[in-house]
Order: C-alpha cells, then sequence, then structure tokens
C-alpha cells in the first residue's frame, strides 16, 4: 500500500506541499459529512440511501494516498476516531473495519506513532495481572475455596523447593 501520493518535482528548496492540497483532507472530509448524514437519517429508503453513500466514501478515504506527513497524521486519527464509534457496528463492516483497521495500523508504523498497548504482566505461578494504568476493581472473593487452595498449595511448593535445592546446594 503506497502511504505517499508522487507529486510533482518541486523547483526551489524551499518548496513545500501546502497543507490544502492535500488529497486526503478532502476525502476525510467527505466521510465524516457522510457518517453524520448516517446518524440522523431516518429509517427506510433514506437510510439505506445515506449507508450506502457513507461506504463509498468510506471506500474512496481508504484508497486515498496522502501527501503530506500532517494528512497522514489526520488520517491516522480519523480512522481512530472511526473505529472506536462504529465498533457497535463492526459485524456490518467486517470487511471495511479490517480495511481501515490494517491501514491505520500500517501508517501508524510507518510514521512511528505506535499506539501504547500495556500487555498483562505474567507472574511465575502463571497468574496474570492487568497493567496498573488498566486496573479494573477486583472482583468479590467468595466461595473460591479450591482456587485458594491451588494458590496456597503452589506457594508451599514454591517455597519448599527452594529450601530443598538449598540445602542441596550447601552440602556440595
Amino acid at each position: 500500500m503506497t502511504h505517499a501520493l508522487m507529486l510533482p518535482a518541486l523547483a526551489a528548496d524551499g518548496d513545500r506541499v501546502p497543507f490544502h492540497a492535500d488529497p486526503v483532507l478532502a476525502a476525510i472530509e467527505r466521510h465524516s459529512e457522510a457518517w453524520a448524514v448516517v446518524q440522523v437519517a431516518r429509517p427506510g429508503a433514506e437510510s439505506v440511501q445515506a449507508d450506502n453513500e457513507e461506504q463509498a466514501a468510506l471506500m474512496a478515504l481508504l484508497g486515498t494516498a496522502c501527501a503530506t506527513r500532517a494528512g497522514a497524521f489526520c488520517l491516522i486519527q480519523h480512522l481512530r476516531w472511526w473505529l472506536a464509534e462504529d465498533a457497535p457496528n463492526a459485524g456490518t463492516y467486517s470487511d471495511a473495519s479490517a480495511v481501515a483497521r490494517a491501514r491505520e495500523a500500517d501508517l501508524s508504523k510507518f510514521l512511528g506513532v505506535e499506539r501504547l498497548e500495556r500487555r498483562p504482566l505474567v507472574l511465575p505461578s502463571g497468574r496474570m495481572l492487568a497493567p496498573v494504568a488498566e486496573r479494573s476493581p477486583a472482583p468479590a472473593r467468595g466461595g473460591s475455596v479450591l482456587a485458594t487452595a491451588g494458590e496456597v498449595l503452589s506457594a508451599l511448593i514454591i517455597v519448599a523447593g527452594g529450601a530443598c535445592l538449598t540445602g542441596f546446594a550447601s552440602l556440595l
């Protein structure tokens, strides 16, 4: 997939592509307007027509190359917004959502603006802890005697095994 539009050679060293000349900005604007129309469309033929126009605008947006870094950043921001807003309809637009996610990830990697994803921490016992920044409230603990007994048994085996290995090591 091409990330940048091939522009004609510029004459002077100081020449730059004007921000408004990036075709992806017009495609973003067209898709934003079409999405807004879908949100207020009445059910029926009007809704179907608005949905078709939004799909056409989305496909045009996903196929439009970026001419500037600013346009690429705007496209990343718009795709992240659309994917977050369109999450409830992910089944309806599965192909378009997959292409949009791939385009957003590709551009993010190309521009070096990777999304920060915190991975859970795995303890030696195999238990996973969520990152501190994304920690949810702990569920109420009640009635899970078997789980608690398993944790206690695991801790006991680890401590006893360590003591035995230390004892054997001190004999040598």
